[in-house]
């Protein structure tokens, strides 16, 4: 009597605990969904200019920089727990070289081309300073190239490099704004509307991946060129294989719609040395973007 005793208190623990569970499961379903549709979704396009630098010894040993146009497309998940951006970024200019150009001697001029995909999936790690700045931390898929183009090379007129990584990414935010207020000036009076911002910083480090580019230069098979191989390739896969930091400084002007104004500034730069033809590179600049919110202002 006592063994059946126990059984079925065993048996009535087991059917309360898997209630339990079951119930658990299905709040945490639940709260996973309203946290996901509470998150605010953004589209951002912006515009703005660039300096782009560049030293490749694969072609010269001079440094070439000069100004590019640059734009951005970037969706933007956003929430105090977690953030993704999917991030899209391009750019042109002209570069040259500050050396004498006497009889076009140096090749003083070339064109650059930027390209850039970025991942991000961000999760908040901690809040400080009073819980007014929230840390976030995580991985990221990312997809660089550079590229010059100089036709008085020839047949090393294109010069690029590829780079496709799993990185990781920190991004501090601190969100900040004033209150409404009125206020004399010069005998008239004003009224300051109540305004929202907020600031962010964002680093990006590539971890594992890998970089495609040029092996060295060749000159054509005068004699059959059809059968030429104007230039072999450099594919290295790995761990640290080249370095690359990427810096983001944007400053969110909050409207009262939901909708944002955005102030960035990019610093990015990258180098890769495979014991020969080392290139190196940097791109800096500020663009201005609009931001617009998918799901409504709460109320």
């Amino acid at each position: 009597m006592r063994y059946i005793s126990f059984l079925l208190l065993l048996c009535s623990l087991f059917i309360f605990q898997t209630g339990f569970s079951q119930e658990t499961k299905a709040d945490k379903k639940l709260r996973r969904k309203t946290e996901r549709k509470a998150r605010d979704k953004y589209l951002s396009s912006g515009f703005g200019v660039t300096k782009m630098s560049a030293k490749d010894k694969a072609t010269s040993p001079l440094l070439y920089s000069g100004p590019a146009g640059f734009a951005n497309l970037e969706y933007l998940i956003h929430s105090e727990k977690l953030i993704k951006t999917f991030d899209l970024s391009a750019g042109g200019g002209t570069l040259k070289t500050d050396k004498d150009n006497h009889h076009n001697l140096t090749r003083g001029y070339a064109t650059g081309i930027y390209f850039n995909f970025r991942f991000l999936y961000l999760m908040k790690i901690v809040k400080f300073a009073k819980d007014k700045v929230t840390w976030y931390i995580g991985p990221g898929l990312d997809l660089t190239n550079y590229s010059r183009i100089n036709f008085k090379y020839g047949n090393s007129a294109y010069n690029y490099e590829y780079m496709l990584d799993i990185g990781i990414a920190s991004r501090i935010e601190f969100p900040f704004g004033h209150q409404s207020k009125e206020f004399k000036f010069l005998g008239m009076k004003f009224r300051r509307r109540y305004r929202q911002y907020r600031l962010s910083w964002q680093l990006y480090m590539p971890v594992a991946g890998s970089i495609f580019r040029p092996g060295y230069v060749s000159i054509t098979n005068f004699s059959a060129p059809e059968e030429s191989v104007f230039n072999s390739t450099i594919l290295q896969t790995g761990v640290f294989k080249y370095f690359e930091l990427s810096s983001n400084i944007e400053l969110f002007y909050i409207l009262h719609n939901g909708n944002m104004l955005k102030l960035s500034y990019l610093w990015e730069y990258y180098r890769f040395n495979p014991g020969f033809n080392k290139v190196q590179g940097a791109l800096n600049g500020i663009y201005f973007s609009f931001v617009f919110k998918f799901n409504s202002v709460a109320k």
